[in-house]
């Protein structure tokens, strides 16, 4: 998920980045509101500032929604959970944290600030609706919208459907109730597909009713809920299947070692069609000098490839994201999930020393799996 995102900066150190499917939704909101804005005004106000105020409204609704993750991600980092990033995307908005709450206490007070915040916020717009709403229709449309938007952001988030705040608030109470994480997340996993199966059902009825916009966004939703429901226990068994074990374990050296005054032409002949590997090492006078990927050779145009020497297109080791022998196996499938990468140099000290590849990976989740049975089989 969000491989094609704009970084538009930092908050409290934590970057802010927008899916491309963001800009979907801000349209949307933004002429919805436009066009309901242009038929409230009176005939004396410009119709280009009914537009502005939409898109203006559409800006701090999504102010919002970064404001309730953002509170998500602040209490996360002060628990000591780490934050890799906050993303807003169609749906809404999503804090990347990138472990478990160490308690159940953590956890439920982490997932309840959010929808907290939303109602905050939500009490605030309807506050300064209620003191200058009378001012303007361009003034009391948005600052309704914008309670009434922040309301809603509030309750839904309160469903108690994992991996939403209430189901998170859910499995927060299983968990203190018996001590058992594992359990308490397939719980609440159960629990969350249920609601995500309510929401499908609740919008084919309204599709079939002749509502076909509230009821394919229904759908739409509910599809994302289950997704994410059954994806955030598969998560759990995975990095429960990976605990305590390092990179060390599965890294190999599995590449082929090309010397760097070859040509292009003969590294794929000689090499990428007859000898397909996952990595490919280029070799100087001073030792590795990097990666040879099949993306960086298809970049050349394939006339000047019989000119064009592998060191002129080689990955510098010193650009490649990289683990060391002791990283956390599941820090590494993060690291390598978030980079869109399928293997990692294991550097030791500025030398190379093996490379981490997701079949390798993969292969060490399937027999982890495989010898301890139970649930966990399959669920990766």
């Amino acid at each position: 998920m969000f491989r094609q995102s704009i970084t538009l900066g930092k908050l409290f150190g934590i970057p802010i980045k927008i899916d491309v499917s963001w800009i979907l939704i801000f349209a949307w909101v933004s002429l919805s509101l436009g066009s309901q804005y242009t038929r409230n005004i009176s005939e004396e106000t410009p119709t280009t500032l009914a537009w502005v105020a939409a898109v203006l409204t559409s800006l701090a609704f999504f102010a919002s929604v970064l404001a309730h993750e953002l509170a998500h991600s602040l209490i996360a980092r002060k628990q000591g959970v780490p934050v890799r990033d906050i993303t807003l995307f169609i749906f809404g908005g999503i804090s990347q944290i990138t472990d478990e709450p160490k308690t159940a206490k953590a956890e439920a007070v982490m997932a309840g600030v959010g929808p907290l915040t939303s109602l905050i916020l939500a009490a605030v717009f309807y506050g300064i609706y209620r003191i200058f709403g009378l001012v303007s229709p361009l003034i009391r449309a948005p600052l309704l919208f914008l309670a009434t938007a922040n309301l809603s952001l509030g309750i839904f988030n309160l469903l108690p459907g994992f991996p939403l705040d209430g189901g998170r608030v859910l499995r927060a109470v299983l968990w203190g109730a018996k001590h058992d994480l594992r359990w308490a997340t397939r719980v609440a996993s159960y629990v969350g597909q249920g609601v995500a199966y309510l929401f499908i059902l609740y919008g084919i009825f309204l599709a079939a009713g002749g509502d076909w916009l509230n009821g394919i966004w229904l759908v739409f939703i509910g599809l994302f809920l289950e997704n994410a429901a059954r994806s955030s226990y598969s998560q759990l068994n995975i990095s429960s299947l990976l605990q305590g074990h390092t990179v060390r374990e599965v890294m190999s050296l599995d590449c082929v070692l090309l010397p760097q005054q070859l040509t292009l032409d003969l590294a794929v002949d000689e090499y990428l069609v007859r000898n397909p590997r996952r990595c490919y090492l280029v070799n100087g006078p001073k030792g590795i000098t990097g990666l040879l990927t099949a993306h960086r050779i298809s970049q050349i145009p394939k006339d000047r490839w019989p000119t064009t020497h592998i060191s002129e297109v080689v990955i510098p080791l010193s650009d490649v994201k990289s683990v060391t022998p002791e990283t956390n196996l599941w820090q590494a499938l993060q690291q390598m999930t978030s980079e869109g990468v399928n293997q990692l140099p294991v550097l030791a000290e500025g030398e190379l020393v093996g490379m981490l590849t997701r079949d390798k990976l993969l292969t060490f989740i399937r027999d982890q799996s495989a010898l301890l049975g139970g649930d966990r089989k399959g669920q990766w």
